[in-house]
């Protein structure tokens, strides 16, 4: 089995559970109005991540491109896991993409990124959804 389609299947299992957890949350009355419970950020969530489709080139070239430049290893925040559809805190700084990064991948201009725990994470900045997890 190919390891995208294994992460592909690991991706749809986490928001299965996810889907299935906020179903479960919402019937038994529960408040999800606390921002830091780990359930709150599941159930905030969009539901329409929008997907960059990338091929495994393009995902090593731009995780080589981004993990040559940072000199700080940011860790994640406690609580914070690093999937796509995840609301990034704003304790996470975003950077633009760099120009080669845009150059070999167009369809990632109006995305910024961040690196943490050695991931590079591709981020729409209006709403701080992570779109795409490289590592």
């Amino acid at each position: 089995m190919s390891r995208s389609v294994r992460r592909f299947g690991s991706v749809a299992a986490v928001l299965l559970a996810a889907a299935i957890a906020v179903g479960y949350a919402d019937a038994q009355g529960e408040d999800k109005s606390s921002k830091d419970s780990p359930a709150a950020t599941a159930a905030d969530a969009p539901r329409d991540v929008p997907s960059l489709e990338l091929s495994q080139s393009q995902r090593e070239a731009i995780y080589q491109s981004i993990s040559n430049r940072q000199a700080k290893k940011d860790t994640a925040p406690i609580g914070f896991r690093a999937t796509v559809g995840a609301h990034v805190p704003d304790s996470i700084k975003l950077e633009p993409l760099p120009k080669a990064v845009v150059e070999l991948v167009p369809k990632t201009v109006d995305y910024e990124y961040a690196f943490v725990a050695n991931q590079v994470l591709i981020v729409e900045p209006r709403s701080r959804t992570v779109v795409e997890v490289i590592h």
